[in-house]
């Protein structure tokens, strides 16, 4: 059994308070805290730690490093230390011998494990702390403490003594070491963060004397002679200087204690502000960068209501003044009835009502091609020819105005890729057109009914074919003529899928060159550029600029292009797309002209196709090729004399007769023909004959 320690430490010690510690630093560390701020300075603090026989090496080396970082602590708080550590099997009988052998009259150790805290809890957890509570000495007072707060305290019973050699029955080794005293060392350099929130010293009514040994052990008087006077009256007051300076120096203990509390409080402040500082400047900067950007898009918002309010007031002028024509022009109608009808006579045909009955079979619901806001239209067979025949609502209060300003404008108008007006019925307010085969714009980009997709090359004339009609309207003299609906249902398409514009004289939007009609021309434009944008893509028309722009910058037109129509030549197509997009701008200063501008890139589309198509020949092949719709579809050669049929689809003249002469159905559909009529393709065989000429130039 190791000697009680004989290590000293300067200054007055008013006794020994002893912590037991344990493996778990942490918690043992709130302990020894705990013992520091409510015994304070008076006492000698004796570390005391039992552990497992036998450890290994380095258990053994890692349970000194933290039993000397007890001693540290002690030396920061400018207390004498010490540190007793013994070996034995069972941890709570080795504190329990460990307490009879140095006559402990002042133990704190910890209740329980922190994750066992309960707020409030008055019951021991731990069953090393039920064990010494049951069999240390009665003389032994026991603090035991969880999380800084304690939680039991077990008083002594002072009647009971230490016996002079404590036994056991099962002997432990134990080991004392004296601990540094550092009541004169600079504590500048502490940094323990394990130093918490201050707790209130708790104030002791006596003082009990470290050494117990005199209570077992008592020696024995020695008598002395008497001194004299003036020896006991030195000797008293030097007892009185002793006892001042032991007070001075107690003193000065608490208060440095008091001060490495404060000074460690302070330092958890300071770093708690630093870092709501820290938080607050970058929360601070997050904001900043939010309300910028805010900022920014409400500028550019501003900027596009106010161009999207100029837009507005232009429509309004616009249809004001579309407004005022439509009076003149019913004012004037009304004023001269014959004279307007005797020019619509000379101009177009005129048929019965019975003629138009018979030719939609009493206007059968399934002869319906489409009903609009002034009436439907029909499909029909009248006079050997396949017309539409539009129906004006006659009980409708615009009806008749409309009737005239279509007839008035449509008989006026004669151009290739402008829907022909055949004839009309006055009095039942009918108007027929030619009929066109394959149906609008947009049924074909949606294969309605299962038709086949358009292939680019088509979709790329009929840009053009709509660019031509556009252009000749704008163009027409005294006044130029705005469309004002250009949308794919309003583009029909023929048997060679030449595009024809249709409904183009049902909006009274004659125009000069003021004003007025440049906003016309160019919101026609505008309607221009999304359907070029539809038949790059066949989607949607929503968003649809702005799909295509992201593409352009994305590097990526080619995933935006409708693959169905097949190999697109890309170089050619970014052109196209990006003249689609000037067209759609929202300030309408920044749209192209259609006839300086936009024209020349199209007019080059039969060479652009051409050069597209001629990566794929062969060497021995020709250099240019015929578009399809040039070839005869039975002889599959260039028709010199094209002929429509009555399945709509065009011939060479020899081929379709010599058909005729031993058949009675159609060559490309295999159904029965209605007649076997044959109608000249002026316009196919003007196409050759321009195809034809620039080649051989």
């Amino acid at each position: 059994m190791a000697s009680r320690d004989e290590g000293s430490s300067s200054g007055v010690v008013l006794g020994n308070v002893y912590v037991a510690v344990g493996s778990d630093g942490a918690e043992s560390m709130t302990t020894l805290l705990w013992a520091l701020q409510n015994f304070g300075v008076e006492f000698k603090y004796c570390i005391l730690h039992v552990r497992q026989l036998d450890p290994p090496e380095f258990a053994r080396q890692n349970m000194n490093d933290i039993l000397d970082a007890y001693i540290q602590m002690c030396n920061q708080a400018k207390v004498s230390s010490m540190k007793i550590y013994a070996e034995m099997q069972d941890v709570g009988q080795g504190i329990v011998e460990l307490v009879e052998q140095h006559c402990i009259r002042k133990l704190v150790m910890g209740a329980a494990a922190h994750s066992h805290y309960i707020e409030g809890m008055t019951q021991l957890k731990s069953t090393k702390a039920m064990f010494v509570n049951q069999h240390a000495h009665p003389s032994c007072e026991i603090w035991f403490i969880c999380r800084d707060y304690p939680v039991y305290l077990r008083e002594s019973r002072s009647s009971t003594s230490y016996p002079y050699i404590a036994t056991s029955s099962e002997p432990v080794s134990s080991f004392v070491q004296s601990g540094q005293s550092t009541l004169g060392s600079d504590n500048s350099a502490s940094d323990s963060s394990e130093v918490v929130d201050n707790l209130a010293l708790v104030q002791f009514d006596g003082l009990e004397r470290s050494d117990h040994s005199s209570e077992t052990n008592p020696v024995p008087a020695v008598h002395q002679p008497p001194s004299s006077a003036a020896e006991r009256s030195n000797g008293e007051e030097l007892c009185e200087q002793l006892d001042r300076a032991m007070s001075e120096v107690t003193k000065a203990k608490r208060e440095a204690l008091e001060e490495l509390i404060r000074r460690h409080k302070a330092e958890k402040a300071a770093i708690e502000a630093k870092r709501k500082v820290g938080a607050l400047e970058s929360l601070h900067a997050e904001e900043l960068s939010r309300r910028i950007n805010l900022e920014e898009m409400l500028e550019k918002e501003r900027e596009r209501c106010k161009m999207i309010e100029n837009e507005r007031n232009d429509l309004q002028m616009l249809f004001e003044n579309a407004l005022k024509a439509n009076e003149e022009l019913s004012a004037n109608q009304a004023s001269e009835p014959s004279s307007l009808n005797l020019q619509d006579q000379e101009v177009v045909t005129k048929f019965s009502f019975s003629e138009i009955q018979e030719a939609t079979e009493n206007f059968d619901p399934s002869s319906k091609i489409e009903e609009g806001d002034y009436g439907s239209t029909y499909k029909g067979f009248l006079r050997h020819t396949r017309v539409a025949i539009k129906m004006m609502c006659s009980d409708s209060s615009h009806g008749p105005s409309q009737y005239h300003q279509e007839v008035h404008i449509a008989s006026m108008l004669r151009h290739p890729n402008l829907v022909t007006l055949i004839g009309v019925c006055p009095g039942d307010w009918a108007l027929i057109y030619e009929n066109l085969p394959n149906g609008n714009l947009e049924d074909r980009l949606s294969c309605r009914d299962n038709a086949a997709p358009l292939s680019w090359q088509t979709r790329l004339q009929i840009c053009r074919d709509t660019c031509a009609a556009l252009i000749y309207l704008h163009s027409f003299k005294p006044r130029g003529i705005a469309h004002g609906d250009l949308t794919p249902r309003n583009i029909l398409l023929d048997a060679n899928f030449v595009a024809k514009l249709s409904d183009f004289g049902s909006h009274d939007v004659l125009f000069s060159s003021g004003t007025t009609g440049d906003f016309s021309a160019v919101s026609d434009v505008y309607s221009f550029g999304v359907v070029l944008l539809r038949l790059l893509t066949g989607q949607a028309a929503l968003n649809l600029d702005e799909i295509v722009q992201n593409a352009l910058d994305d590097d990526e037109l080619d995933a935006a292009l409708d693959q169905t129509a097949g190999q697109w030549p890309l170089e050619q197509v970014t052109e196209l797309a990006r003249l689609a997009l000037s067209c759609c701008e929202i300030d309408t200063s920044n749209r192209p002209d259609l006839r300086s501008e936009v024209w020349p890139l199209l007019e080059q589309i039969p060479t652009l196709c051409e050069r597209a198509s001629s990566s794929d020949r062969s060497p021995g092949e020709e250099h240019t090729q015929p578009p399809s719709y040039f070839l005869c579809p039975i002889k599959h050669e260039i028709m010199e004399d094209p002929l429509v049929a009555a399945d709509g689809y065009t011939y060479e003249a020899e081929a379709i007769r010599e058909w005729l002469n031993g058949h009675n159905t159609s060559p490309m559909t295999n159904l029965r023909l209605e007649n076997l009529n044959l109608v000249s393709n002026r316009i196919v065989r003007s196409a050759i004959r321009e195809w034809l000429q620039s080649n051989e130039s």
